[in-house]
């Protein structure tokens, strides 16, 4: 790692619970007591353990609370995109001339170069207009292009964005200027925006769904001062920090990605399931309890209730999967009684990469899976207790693929 690029983090963190996995899988879970340019000092019960910053993949803050927002919502956070990559979540853009005066929702307001952005989306992006969306940032066009989502279809109107405020945008087409409304905008996308490709210290991820592509970040005593490679700088509250993703956006978790589960099928005809999937705790909880694996909690993961069968369209951009897979025990009081048993199993392109059958009381496994040149990821909960799906409720805590 180019010494000028690397992590400027120098402080003392006592009491701030950390995960901290390295570049060959291993994880250290302690407290976090020093983090500069060259290492990371973790307090463990054992001892303090020092890790080389340039063998890191990621470093998890515990006990970050992650405001999270369901997949397809109507809700769905709104993102600036960066010439750099960032992604920063807004609750407003204003153009002043060449700047973007910029409301974040977790950091406030901060000013950005109108040359500096990529795009502007406020609709949600679900499986139906993923992939013509991804077209839509990569076709390199040579106008501004106003976007439009039309039931499970996105079009565009191509000129030129001549003013951008929190009621609408207005946009210059062959001499005649329309406006439009910000609600029913899906997105805009400018013209000749180049990605700024140089390579930055690590990405770093907020609870609020922002990731910043850091080319430093200082800790100043609370907060952490962040210069992106963009050239922008942010400071943002210690608290709002999720992880920083040393891989340079590697990592991403499952509960990240779009997934579809419509062709899960309900155990027992009788009694339909409400939920099959929730992401990072377990339905029905409001999000007040995190997923927990035979005593252990994880903040981060899938919860699927058997007959659960999720869909994840890859691409071919990953190569690994891991995650720690078991029984949620949330009511594990009960389960004795009804003895719950599911299988397992992970489908890349219709073969079969891994299946097991568990028992309620099945001692967690680490799972580490090869997803190379895999463009869909399957997994299936099929029921196998005696039930037929009371308190099948199965758990993949950290789960993450990797890039």
């Amino acid at each position: 790692m180019d010494a000028a690029l690397q992590l400027l983090l120098v402080a003392t963190l006592s009491g701030t619970p950390v995960t901290v996995t390295t570049l060959d899988g291993q994880s250290t879970v302690g407290e976090l007591t020093k983090l500069d340019s060259a290492q990371v000092v973790v307090q463990t019960e054992a001892q303090d353990k020092t890790l080389p910053v340039d063998q890191l993949m990621l470093l998890r803050f515990n006990d970050a609370q992650v405001n999270e927002t369901p997949t397809g919502s109507k809700a769905a956070k709104k993102v600036v995109r960066l010439s750099d990559q960032s992604l920063l979540t807004f609750e407003t853009v204003i153009f002043k001339e060449k700047q973007a005066e910029v409301e974040t929702i977790g950091y406030g307001a901060t000013t950005v170069p109108v040359n500096a952005i990529q795009n502007i989306r406020w609709g949600a992006v679900d499986e139906k207009v993923q992939e013509s969306w991804t077209d839509l940032q990569s076709r390199g066009a040579r106008d501004d292009l106003l976007v439009f989502r039309k039931g499970d279809v996105l079009d565009y109107v191509a000129g030129t964005v001549s003013e951008l405020t929190d009621k609408g945008v207005t946009i210059n087409v062959r001499g005649r200027e329309l406006k439009a409304p910000v609600d029913r905008i899906f997105a805009v996308v400018f013209a000749n925006r180049s990605a700024n490709e140089t390579p930055g210290v690590g990405l770093l991820r907020t609870t609020e769904g922002d990731e910043l592509k850091a080319k430093s970040i200082t800790l100043k005593e609370t907060t952490l001062a962040v210069s992106l490679v963009s050239g922008i700088n942010l400071e943002l509250d210690l608290s709002k920090t999720r992880e920083i993703d040393f891989g340079g956006g590697r990592i991403r978790y499952l509960a990240d990605l779009p997934f579809d589960d419509s062709t899960s099928v309900s155990p027992n005809s009788e009694f339909p399931v409400v939920w099959f999937t929730a992401l990072n705790f377990p339905a029905g909880s409001g999000g007040r309890r995190p997923l927990l694996i035979d005593g252990k909690q994880y903040q981060r993961g899938l919860w699927m209730h058997s007959g659960a069968i999720v869909r994840f369209r890859l691409n071919r951009q990953f190569t690994e999967l891991r995650t720690v897979a078991g029984f949620d025990q949330t009511h594990v009081g009960k389960m004795p009684r009804f003895n719950p048993k599911v299988k397992l199993v992970f489908e890349g392109d219709s073969e079969e990469l891994y299946a097991k059958e568990f028992s309620w009381d099945t001692p967690p496994e680490k799972i580490n899976l090869n997803l190379s040149n895999v463009r869909e990821l399957i997994i299936r909960v099929e029921s196998l207790g005696v039930g037929k799906g009371i308190l099948e409720h199965f758990a993949l805590g950290d789960a993450q693929v990797i890039k």
